[in-house]
């Protein structure tokens, strides 16, 4: 059981993507989600420019490990396509690549445009699926300063082995709220209607 362990530049909601039950890593880190393995944890950290130093953006245990061309054609995760129609959170979806006779397409979306975007997602191979998360957004928590060694500054990723120091987080985490407790820093609109940790979703 490892962290994995990254700062977050941009939390939308997109990457990762807390809503309907399941919070799901779909884009972006392709080092990570190419070599997490079920029951490893990641770990997403802000930033001055964003929630601030120190904090947890969010935190997940990694359920199962997901292909990209299984989770972009399951009608498991079709909650997780995106959608300009339904309601704002939608439009976050995270399952953007459908593979269509041997050829990758991309689902419109208002985050990932563009060749590079797709060769660096699709470089990732998988899609990191969580039923047990921890996900703050705006409301961002400090993380205690004796479990700080887990946060890694600037880009990249930081991989904790250290059986006590996972622990030792882990066991924090067990003290706090579990599911989604905030909305993304980059778009604090209020849940409506449909509530986005409903699962199945189902509005």
């Amino acid at each position: 059981m490892d962290i994995f362990s990254y700062v977050i530049p941009h939390d939308s909601g997109f990457a990762p993507n807390p809503f309907c039950g399941v919070l799901t890593l779909a884009t972006c880190k392709p080092r990570i989600r190419k070599t997490a393995q079920k029951g490893d944890f990641i770990v997403g950290t802000g930033s001055a420019a964003t929630v601030g130093n120190d904090k947890l953006v969010y935190a997940a245990e990694i359920d199962d490990v997901v292909p990209i061309a299984e989770y972009g054609t399951s009608k498991k995760y079709r909650t997780k396509r995106p959608s300009t129609n339904g309601e704002w959170w939608q439009r976050h979806g995270d399952n953007i690549y459908v593979k269509l006779v041997g050829k990758w397409r991309r689902r419109p979306n208002p985050h990932h445009v563009g060749r590079e975007a797709m060769i660096h997602d699709l470089s990732g191979k998988n899609v990191l699926v969580c039923k047990r998360f921890w996900y703050f957004g705006a409301d961002a928590i400090i993380i205690p300063p004796g479990l700080r060694a887990v946060v890694k500054t600037g880009p990249g990723h930081k991989r904790i082995k250290n059986a006590r120091r996972v622990q030792r987080f882990v066991k924090w985490l067990e003290t706090l709220p579990r599911g989604l407790q905030g909305n993304p820093h980059n778009e604090p609109a209020p849940t409506s209607g449909c509530l986005p940790n409903d699962n199945p979703c189902g509005c």
